[in-house]
């Protein structure tokens, strides 16, 4: 992602064991799955193909990592869904997403 910047700092754990992040992205993400989360949480504010809306457009993002964090940690406006999605929902819509909102 060009413009999103890199939150993992309070992702990882002060024990040095795997953080959220690492435990996302070891999950394979299933679009499908991923375009149903987005329709329900994301939709509203980037739009059904994510052209932007009250959001940012955010068509082109294509590093799956800094998806993961974002959603994870939020960033400006965007709140963090840490808490509201699992795991496995982030590692889908992270994977619909970066495939370009197939």
């Amino acid at each position: 992602m060009k413009r999103l910047g890199v939150l993992f700092v309070a992702l990882v754990g002060c024990n040095g064991g795997e953080s959220r992040l690492d435990q996302v992205l070891a999950l394979t993400g299933d679009e499908g799955d991923g375009a149903t989360v987005f329709a329900d949480n994301c939709a509203v504010c980037h739009g059904a193909d994510g052209s932007g809306d009250s959001g940012p457009n955010i068509q082109g993002e294509d590093e799956l990592e800094e998806v993961i964090g974002v959603v994870l940690s939020g960033e400006e406006e965007m709140p963090s869904f840490d808490g509201d999605l699992s795991d496995q929902e982030i590692a889908d819509v992270a994977a619909y997403v970066t495939a370009g909102f197939p």
